[in-house]
């Protein structure tokens, strides 16, 4: 992340450049995960399911997650834990009179900058949580992520992803419409289409201005209502990477942090994607502010003409940044804008 500062003086092009080359050679856009190990207990026959479940509560209280290894397995890799996060873990096996037998337990410490996650059948799939922000504060892991079609999920990766983020709403980007989603039954995540452009175009289109429209105003909808969303074109590239823009810009992301957002996509695929598109979105954004409005206020201006009202934005930055409607700082964005009004 250090390498990639965006910041050469006088170079017009620098978000058409990359240092993803220096590391595209065997580096995935997954993360490596915690290998833990057990020797089998339950004699032959008896052993019905092997059960991991990770929490960050010594105790196992609160939310967890559980995942299920192959029966003849003695060893399995947790995945999609939060950077810089103590987690406990245990290995359970059920037993076909229910008897439940912990074989082992152990405990770790996570590093990392960025929460990549690990998904059985999809690739480029991240958490919108963790950057910094200009409201002072972090976003929040766990509501918004973004990624490719998940109609290649497993099961496995159902269960990793969809069920252990608890993920309820899917919004498609592609402008195919479907009954149903990939990542489950309509009963249990919600989803819905629209048809997004790219870019500039992507920014200024009638058509796809109003498609950014519906998406924020899904988005915060279903934010509002406590569920966590995964947003996705085909590749999770292009349209995703232009909506993510939206998004990161309205919840206070830097220009630099922008940029580096959208150029992790680079990793899933093991070689240079990054367009020189990009960077015709900064000034179609800036275009929405006044001398001296901050990037930030910037997208809330634009936001504001899509058609998203305060209320709804609101919606979103509050729950990402875990921020009440009448905090200062959500207060002030709608004074700077009332004040730009006049």
């Amino acid at each position: 992340m250090a390498d990639r500062t965006y910041d050469q003086p006088g170079n017009t092009d620098r978000y058409s450049l990359t240092v993803v080359q220096k590391y595209s050679k065997g580096i995935g856009s997954t993360p490596r995960g915690k290998s833990v190990s057990w020797q089998r207990r339950a004699a032959e026959g008896e052993l019905a399911d092997l059960v991991v479940t990770l929490s960050m509560s010594e105790n196992f209280e609160g939310d967890v997650n559980t995942y299920y290894p192959a029966d003849n397995s003695t060893s399995y890799t947790i995945c999609n834990m939060l950077p810089d996060s103590h987690y406990y873990y245990k290995v359970e096996e059920v037993l076909k009179d229910g008897t439940r037998n912990v074989v082992t337990y152990g405990h770790f410490i996570t590093t990392g900058q960025v929460r990549m996650m690990r998904v059985g059948g999809m690739s480029n799939v991240r958490d919108f949580g963790g950057w910094n922000t200009s409201f002072g504060v972090k976003t929040n892991y766990g509501r918004i992520f973004r990624g490719n079609h998940p109609r290649g999920i497993t099961e496995t990766g159902r269960n990793d992803f969809v069920k252990n983020e608890r993920i309820k709403a899917d919004l498609e980007l592609t402008g195919t419409v479907r009954d149903r989603s990939a990542m489950g039954p309509a009963n249990e995540v919600e989803i819905h289409t629209t048809n997004n452009a790219r870019y500039k175009t992507g920014l200024t289109q009638p058509s796809s201005k109003a498609a950014l429209r519906d998406d924020l105003k899904f988005i915060s909808r279903v934010m509002q209502e406590g569920k966590a969303v995964f947003l996705h074109c085909n590749h999770g590239v292009n349209r995703a990477g232009t909506l993510a823009f939206v998004i990161g810009g309205l919840i206070g992301l830097s220009e630099a942090d922008l940029s580096r957002e959208y150029e992790l996509s680079s990793f899933a695929y093991g070689n240079t994607i990054r367009a020189g598109n990009y960077a015709s979105m900064l000034p179609v954004i800036r275009s929405y502010g006044k001398s001296g409005d901050s990037l930030t206020q910037c997208f809330y201006n634009y936001c504001l003409e899509l058609g998203v009202s305060e209320e709804e934005l609101d919606g979103i930055r509050c729950a990402m940044l875990g921020l009440e409607p009448e905090h200062e700082l959500i207060e002030a964005a709608h004074r700077e804008n009332n004040d730009s009004d006049e």
